[in-house]
Parts: C-alpha cells; structure tokens; sequence
C-alpha cells in the first residue's frame, strides 16, 4: 500500500508537524481506526512510540525521514529571514575562530570549534548552493574556485578587500575554514595561487585582542580543543611561505605544541628558516611566545612529548630552560611526571641536576611507582594527602596506575589547586575515564565548580569534546546548565522527574535551561522538546534580554528557534 504524499503549506513548521504526530500517536493509543489504518498503510504492524511516528509523518510529506523534514522546515524558516542572514550564518560557522566572536578581539564567551560548527554550515551551502556566489568570502568559504575567479576577473582588488562581516580577508577565510568532509577543499591550493597572485598578504593576520592569527596559523591548526589542520595543509603551507609567510609563527608554534608527538611542522619551518639564513631568530624572542621558540617549545614538550624534546635539543634548545608558565627547570619538571628517560635526555644535553623538596620528591615517588619512598614522605608528613600534583601526574601522563596508587596512599580525590581545579576537572578535560572512575570511587565530589572558567567537570569535558568522560559523568552530575549544553536528556528527565521546578530554575550562569543548549540544532530541538514538556517556560528572557527563539536564532539554531517561536500547544 503506497504512502500519501502530504504538502506543506506556509504555515507549516516545526511545532505544527510535532502537535500533529503527538495528535496521530494519541489517536493510535485509543484504537482509533482511521488512525490505525493511517499507520497499517506504511507497512506498520506494531504500536509505535512517537519517533517512529515523527519518521511515518515525515514519509508522508515526502521526505526519507525526520531528520529531512526538520532540516526543509530550518531552511524554509532561514530563507523567510532572508539571504542576508543565510550569508552571515554560512560565513559565522563555516570558519574556526578560536574562541572569538565574528567582529570583534574579544576571546572567551563564544562557542567551541566543534564539528556542528562546520556541519551546520555545509548543510546551508548545499541548501542554498547560491550562497557562493555572493561575494569573494562565500566563494573562498566555500572552496569554489571558478566563482572566486570570475569575482577576481571583474575586480581584482577583492582578493585583499576584507569582509564587512568579521574584518577577514579571503586568505585568511581560505586558512581557516573546516567543512565536514567537502571535496571541494582540495581546490584550496588553486585559491590561495590566485589570491597571492592578485596582492593577498600572506603575513595577515586577525586578531584575539593580544594574539596573532595569521594564515598560516589557521592552515595548521591545533590548539587548546584539538582544531583540525586545513585537509591540504601540507601543499598550502609551503606555498604561503614561498609567498613570504613568516615560518616562525608563534601562534601556529603554540597550536602545534599541544597536539601530538610529531615534528612535521617543526622540521618544516627549520628548514624555511635556515634557507633564508634565519636560525638564530629560534633563539630570539617572537610575537606570541613568552620565551625564544625552541626554549619555550621544549617546555611544553616535557614531559609528554619525547620525540619532540629530542628534536627540539638537538637543534639548540637548552636542556636548562625553565618551562615559561610553571618556570619549574624542565629537569624538575620531568622529575616530578616520573619521567627517567626524560631526565636522562636533559642532563646528557647540559642541563644541571635538580634536588627536589620533600613534597616535590613525594610526587615524584609516586610518579615513578616508589610506592615505598612516597609511604615514608606521607608518614612524615600528613598534610601531602591533599596535594594535588599526584594526580595531576596521573591524568598528564595518561596513567591510571599512577592514580590508583596516589588514591590508595590515602590521597584527597578532591585536592585542588589554588583556583580551585580539582583532578576531576582535569581528568574531564583529557577524556581520562579510568581515572574518572578511579576518583569516583574514592569519593570525589562530581560537581565542584572550579574558579578559572566558573565550570564543573561535565563542562570541562564537554568543552573538550570528551565523550567518554562525558557519558560518565553525565549519569551523576546535577549541573542542570551543563547537562543541557551536552544535550543530556536521559539524565535530564530523570532530574526532572524528582524536580519539576528545575526546568525553569537559573543554572549557575543564571539563565534558565532553555538558554543553555547544545550547539547542533538537531540535539538543541529535541532537548528544547524534553524542557517544554516538563514546563519550561519558553517566554523567559536572559540577562540580555532575549527570549529562547531569538537567543537560538542568534546562535543559527533555526531548527530549534521555529519550535521555540511556535505557539504552545493546548
């Protein structure tokens, strides 16, 4: 029996559709037979639950499911809003912006390069393939390289003119957009030959307020959430450098520094440099790094990076540098993570011994699993069961064992720092999951609030994208504001269930849930679904002054800013 093709009409929208699946769902459930019968013609036999009529709706306006249908009625509400808002969305998040609003240096308070970023904007550019053709930055954010050559042709001054809307120049889009898996990236060589060719410079930069990003830094990648290199990173860096990019970048160095033990990008820019005479400037102080950059590498690289320390000694760094943000002697350092094999690289390179306190040795002991060193420490000397280097250790080194003995000698599982971080909050961040359960067990607190971001452990791992660690903390935690932003909904219900009032109560960034939502549309509409349902009042306004729909919309959460804007339903 074949499906009837429903049509949507212009008031069609997301709320509407929904009330009319609950509508058919109810009317199932009481053995209604033209219902039924409804269902019976999509090949159904057995009781549905109301995803499943969502999917059987969605089939009947024409669509392969639900997911399409909701994404037709974004685009359809996003095209009501006009093109000017397509345009400035596709440009907001087709781009890494390292924590930065589009428009302004302000860092911090804008949401994390995460995939949906990325997604969302390819979703709009294969909805609305025109978008590209709107100026040289769509052209760029797009990868469409016939486009940018046909705006070049008619004005090449626009390969240096910056965008009205974030102060970038196409160079600068070119390196730093990230769309999930889009063929056309491998046109970004072609592009960046035809931006350079008609004047882009390629030392340009946009800046965090203090900080640097150049193109080569957005062509890099990596940093603090892990950011992906741009797909043909290893044939565009080496041509922006060819066109007088500076190889000794401090913001790419940073980035590159907190990702994995590798010396690609390292060995590139030596060779760049010593190709233009330049290797003195390794020693040198540069924009960006509060040391010279083989100094100050080297000390990010103790003690997880081996390989990178190798390298980095034996090009010149000083084996007696001090790490430039604990300004520890990088021997001390390595003492401290248990790392012999470190400390035996820094003294064969000149680097003078270290003698460590009675505290820096009790974490050293445990580090290097002297189980009986560090009994003897704590027997004289109580108080080191709140240290919370220990630990620390653990998580950096990506060691449990070294935990389970910390935790085992009687230390605190919640031991904090002076801002109030504790191992937990750490252990989120790096996705250390026995750790977690290691600390758990031992009876940390699953929701301290740490004073460097105001953030609980489930935010940190959020943050970070850790999902492992998130999953696992998530079925504990209370934090009903970060439980939303990661789109928690079974444990969110279950909160719920025990206390309605929490659907409307401020969480700790003082607005109320339906502020606080995941930044993929899909997750943030059905979350927004769970918070109507247990009373959340969509009529609330923020410290801003905002509604939900509009701080959704702000967000380019189109999908779930309809359903927020509908009437409710009776």
């Amino acid at each position: 029996m074949s499906v009837p093709v429903r049509e949507l009409t212009p008031r069609s929208n997301l709320e509407t559709i929904r009330r009319q699946a609950k509508r058919w769902l109810k009317e199932i459930e009481a053995g209604d037979g033209a219902a039924l019968a409804r269902w019976h013609a999509q090949n159904q036999t057995r009781l549905p639950k109301l995803r499943e009529v969502q999917h059987a709706i969605a089939r009947e306006y024409g669509f392969v499911g639900w997911t399409a249908l909701k994404q037709e009625l974004a685009a359809r509400e996003l095209a009501a809003r006009g093109k000017a808002a397509i345009v400035a969305l596709f440009l907001e998040k087709s781009a890494l912006r390292y924590g930065v609003r589009p428009g302004t240096q302000q860092w911090g308070g804008y949401e994390a390069d995460r995939p949906a970023r990325g997604a969302l904007a390819l979703h709009l550019l294969e909805r609305h393939p025109e978008i590209a053709r709107d100026s040289i930055h769509t052209a760029v954010a797009a990868h469409d390289l016939a486009t940018i050559g046909a705006f070049l042709a008619s004005d090449p001054a626009l390969a240096t003119r910056p965008s009205a809307f974030d102060g970038w120049t196409p160079l600068l889009r070119l390196a730093f957009t990230r769309l999930p898996d889009h063929a056309a990236a491998t046109n970004a060589l072609g592009i960046a030959e035809l931006l350079l060719a008609h004047g882009a410079d390629a030392n340009g930069f946009w800046s965090d307020g203090s900080n640097h990003f150049t193109a080569l830094t957005g062509a890099v990648g990596g940093g603090e959430n892990g950011q992906p290199a741009h797909p043909q990173a290893e044939e565009l860096v080496p041509l922006l450098i060819a066109h007088g990019a500076d190889p000794l970048d401090g913001q790419a160095l940073y980035n590159n520094s907190l990702g994995a033990d590798a010396t690609l990008w390292l060995e590139l820019f030596w060779d760049e440099t010593t190709k233009r005479g330049q290797q003195a400037r390794w020693h040198e102080p540069i924009r960006e790094l509060p040391a010279p950059p083989l100094d100050y590498l080297l000390g990010n690289a103790v003690p997880r990076q081996p390989r990178r320390a190798a390298w980095l000694l034996a090009h010149g760094a000083h084996a007696d540098a001090v790490d430039a943000h604990t300004k520890h002697s990088l021997v001390r350092q390595a003492l401290l993570d248990g790392r012999d094999d470190l400390v035996t690289l820094l003294l064969d390179h000149g680097a003078a011994p270290v003698e460590l306190g009675e505290r820096e040795a009790f974490t050293a002991a445990i580090a290097r699993s002297d189980a009986a060193e560090a009994v003897r420490l704590l027997q004289a000397h109580p108080a080191f069961r709140l240290d919370p280097g220990p630990l620390r250790v653990a998580i950096r080194q990506g060691r449990p064992e070294i935990a389970a003995l910390a935790l085992g000698l009687g230390l605190s599982p919640d031991a904090e720092s002076r801002d109030g971080v504790r191992a937990l909050h750490e252990a989120a961040g790096a996705d250390a999951v026995e750790i977690i359960a290691l600390l758990l067990a031992a009876g940390a607190k699953i929701d301290p609030v740490e004073r460097r971001f105001g953030a609980t452990p489930l935010g940190w791992a959020h943050h970070q994208g850790a999902s492992a660690a998130q999953a696992l903390l998530a079925a504990r935690s209370r934090d009903i504001g970060a439980l939303c932003r990661a789109g928690e909904g079974e444990r969110l219900e279950a909160l719920f269930a025990e206390a309605p009032g929490l659907a409307n109560a401020p969480t700790r960034s003082g607005d109320p849930p339906l502020f606080c939502l995941p930044d993929d549309d899909a997750g943030a509409a059905d979350l927004v679904e769970l918070l109507l349902a247990a009373g959340a009042d969509r009529q609330a306004r923020n410290a801003a002054g905002l509604t939900p729909a509009e701080a959704a919309r702000r967000r380019g959460l189109l999908d779930t800013a309809a359903l927020l804007a509908a009437p409710a339903s009776n």
